[in-house]
């Protein structure tokens, strides 16, 4: 019996009894569900799934065969129009996909079959990365409400294209199980990640999985609960897990990924994370060796470098800005086999792995001891060792052991050779001697910051000149550049009245300068001098001032994730932002001679766990000088900090809003 079992909030029968295979639900069986599962009024939805039933076997070599049923009641319009075709996803060169059965039951009573032979295989649409997947379409009959679609397939192989020694392409070749050549990412196991969330309401999903005795499964169910059972059929262990009345998933505004709230389940044969990095090491390794062209290329590029620092920057970059991102399969189960590094280089193009791997090589050209390294770019990775990763990065051991990431995918047009938007991911270094699950570096605000500094004059009439500059680093700066790139030196300038434009629709930009988005010298930089005519409405005795600064203009590039943030009052679910940032917004407003703040808003000082904000204001002279200083600690607030972050944000968005009233002694203005 299977030893080593994670529980998480799951409900478990275990019989150790003999257990007979299940066969899929009848159609009489089916008739009376669908008929049972009721109508709009109940479910509130367009279409509600009456069943969706996975059966799987793993056979010793890891491959599984997964035979599902999926049943879908059509309760509006809305439903008819998706369910009027059924798609299927697969990669012919990790899986084979067999459609069974195709059955609509009519509201009626009455049973109509689909020919599966009228399936259309295609390719599935692809940009950037061209593997040769394909989906198979088939349309059904013209469908009303109260209608149900009943669709049985066989899906052999494994859901996730990694790696493989063989050639799968005669794959599809005679059947579901004559694709011998297909072998599992890692030979001998198998794993995978079951979602018990839905968009649409769904009665009963059932994952059943029939394991050889011999070879021990874990796993663990997260954010939510799943009845459980364990029985024993013969030479396998069947492992039964079942929801009913599954609610459709509830997101939120700028929320972390599903997968790290919605219910789901995680299984694995693999022991421990330890032995994933030796296979993904042992796997990749001979992509690395050195070729002289390779020698000669990482010579060129650190020519004249002293300092590793220095370095390892250049070569980051030369990957960044000369490999283009796209994707071209080589064969049986791309994913994490890693294109030859002589081949990147050649071609000038490749993906995450590709990159990462060709980095790998010229790092280790370079002297350093390199290695490339799984990660998960957007979502959390359970502790159970299924693969659960889709990026691939490079890393370098130092002296003391401990390791250093680099990512020449996001890279371009940054000076960050870590990205702070990959902060606190999990990754598993491929080495010899294997490494644990573990989590990039955090990066505070400080590394992240986005400064509004200006130095304006208000005139008599309320128009307002001077000059801003925004000054910013990490992920900020690496946005900015970016949308810098976009544009040429001659329509780079309309990008710049733009933004200013957030003084006023009429604001005049006098001059401008941009720092080069491939200028790495220093910090990306944004300067103007500008003039917004009748920026303060009022009249000769008072007027009404907006400290400029607080604008935030090109705000929408550099904190556009931020603005908003603050709308519902509580969260189910965590907030995500692109990382952490500091927002600095700083002024000297100079006002017209004889002209004074009626009174200046208070200062203000929150401070907490996800987020902190301070803020001051003075008259010195004729002069307004303020300064205030937003700090978000978190890029993930959990629900329970949201409060403390939302109070924060409304804070801030106070402060952009405010005006201030200003006066001329005696209500007579000067001329």
């Amino acid at each position: 019996m299977p030893t080593n079992y994670r529980l998480g909030a799951v409900v478990v029968t275990l019989l150790c009894v003999p257990s007979v295979r299940a066969e899929a639900p009848g159609v009489e069986d089916l008739r009376a569900r669908i008929t049972a599962a009721g109508d709009a009024a109940r479910h509130n939805a367009d279409a509600v799934v009456v069943l969706l039933e996975t059966d799987v076997t793993v056979h010793p070599d890891g491959i599984g065969e997964a035979s599902t049923c999926r049943v879908v009641k059509v309760l509006r319009e809305g439903g008819i129009r998706g369910q009027s075709v059924q798609r299927f996803s697969y990669d012919p060169t990790t899986n084979a996909m067999e459609i069974k059965t195709v059955r609509v039951y009519r509201a009626d009573g009455r049973i109509e079959e689909v020919a599966a032979a009228t399936a259309a295989d295609q390719p599935e649409p692809q940009w950037g990365i061209y593997w040769g997947s394909r989906q198979m379409m088939i349309e059904v009959p013209r469908l009303s409400v109260g209608d149900a679609v009943e669709t049985r397939t066989v899906k052999t192989g494994f859901n996730v294209a990694y790696l493989a020694d063989a050639d799968g392409d005669d794959a599809l070749k005679g059947g579901p199980r004559a694709d011998r050549s297909l072998q599992p990412p890692m030979p001998g196991h198998w794993y995978d990640e079951v979602s018990f969330a839905s968009g649409i309401p769904v009665i009963e999903q059932r994952y059943i999985v029939r394991v050889p005795k011999d070879k021990p499964l874990q796993y663990e169910v997260f954010h939510g609960e799943v009845r459980s059972s364990v029985t024993l059929d013969g030479d396998h262990v069947v492992y039964t897990f079942e929801k009913k009345d599954i609610s459709p998933f509830q997101g939120e505004p700028n929320m972390v990924s599903q997968t790290d709230v919605a219910c789901k389940v995680v299984l694995a044969t693999v022991p421990d994370w330890e032995t994933k990095s030796r296979w993904f090491h042992e796997k990749n390794e001979p992509s690395f060796d050195l070729t002289d062209e390779i020698r000669a290329k990482a010579a060129e590029v650190t020519a004249g470098l002293k300092s590793d620092e220095e370095k390892i920057t250049a070569l980051n970059h030369w990957v960044a800005e000369n490999i283009r991102y796209i994707g071209t399969s080589r064969g049986a189960c791309e994913g994490y086999t890693t294109h030859a590094a002589q081949e990147t280089l050649r071609d000038r193009g490749g993906v995450c792995k590709d990159k990462a791997g060709l980095l790998v090589a010229m790092l280790r050209a370079t002297g350093f001891e390199s290695y490339i390294v799984m990660t998960e770019a957007g979502a959390e990775v359970t502790p159970v060792p299924a693969d659960q990763f889709n990026h691939a990065v490079t890393s370098i051991r130092r002296p003391d052991g401990s390791f250093r990431l680099l990512d020449p995918t996001w890279m371009p047009k940054s000076r960050e050779n870590w990205s702070s938007a990959e902060q606190l991911q999990h990754v598993v270094y491929g080495t010899p001697e294997g490494q644990p699950l573990s989590r990039s570096p955090y990066s505070g605000p400080e590394n992240n910051t986005v400064t509004w500094q200006g130095k304006t004059v208000l005139a008599y009439d309320g128009t307002l000149s001077g000059e801003m500059t925004l000054t910013t680093t990490g992920v900020p700066e690496t946005n900015l550049r970016r949308s810098a790139a976009r544009y040429n030196d001659a329509d780079r300038r309309a990008v710049v009245e733009e933004g200013a434009a957030r003084l006023g629709a009429a604001t005049d930009v006098k001059d401008w300068k941009v720092t080069g988005p491939v200028d790495f010298t220093g910090p990306m930089t944004v300067q103007c001098k500008m003039e917004t005519p009748a920026y303060a409405p009022g009249d000769e005795a008072q007027r009404y001032v907006a400290l400029p600064m607080m604008r935030a203009a090109w705000g929408d590039v550099v904190a556009g994730d931020v603005w908003g943030t603050d709308g519902p009052e509580t969260r189910k679910h965590p907030l995500r932002l692109r990382s952490t940032r500091r927002l600095h917004f700083t002024e000297t407003l100079t006002l017209p001679k004889g002209w004074k703040p009626a009174s200046l808003p208070p200062p203000k000082s929150l401070d907490g766990p996800a987020a902190g904000l301070t803020f001051r204001i003075e008259q010195v002279g004729d002069e307004l000088r303020y300064d205030c200083q937003v700090d978000l600690k978190k890029h993930r607030v959990p629900p329970e900090e949201y409060s403390q972050y939302r109070s924060v944000i409304q804070a801030l968005e106070e402060l952009r809003k405010t005006c201030v009233r200003i006066v001329h002694d005696g209500g007579v203005a000067l001329k």
